[in-house]
C-alpha cells in the first residue's frame, strides 16, 4: 500500500493510550520511489519516548533515519468569550485529527456564535458560501 494509518489499542500493548501510525509513500507525491516517511506518535506514559512509541516502530521495516521529539501540550485557560482572545489547544498525538478537528470547530463556534455551515457544495464553481 502507498499510504496506512495504523491504530494499536493502548491496552493491547500493555498502555494505556493508542500508539498511532501513520505512513506514506511515492504515490502520494511525498518521498522518492522505494521510499516511505512514518509517524508513530502516542501521549507519553513512561520517562523514555522510545518505550512510548516501541509497539509502533516495531512495525516498521529497516529505518533509514528516525526523529524523535516530545512536545508538551496546552490547552486555553478559558473560552475567550469574555477577553476575546481566542486560542486552540495543542495537537494531540492522534493520527486522524480527530479530536483537533472537533476544537477547530468548538474555536470557530466561540469566536462567530454559530456551528461552521459544512454544506458547501463541492460541485459548484459558483461562491456558495
Amino acid at each position: 500500500a502507498e499510504s496506512a494509518q495504523i491504530i494499536i489499542p493502548g491496552p493491547q500493548v500493555g498502555r494505556v493510550n493508542d500508539v498511532f501510525v501513520c505512513c506514506m509513500g511515492h504515490g502520494l507525491q511525498a518521498t522518492a520511489p522505494g521510499i516511505y516517511v512514518a509517524i508513530v506518535s502516542t501521549l507519553s506514559e513512561k520517562a523514555n519516548p522510545d518505550e512510548d512509541v516501541a509497539p509502533g516502530l516495531q512495525l516498521m521495516g529497516p529505518i533509514l533515519k528516525r526523529f524523535t521529539s516530545v512536545s508538551t501540550n496546552y490547552e486555553p485557560v478559558s473560552d475567550g468569550t469574555a477577553d476575546k482572545c481566542f486560542i486552540s489547544k495543542s495537537f494531540d498525538a492522534t493520527s486522524h485529527f480527530e479530536a483537533d478537528c472537533d476544537d477547530l470547530l468548538s474555536l470557530y463556534k466561540r469566536v462567530t456564535g454559530e456551528d461552521l455551515d459544512m454544506n458547501i457544495n463541492a460541485d459548484s464553481v459558483e461562491g456558495d458560501y
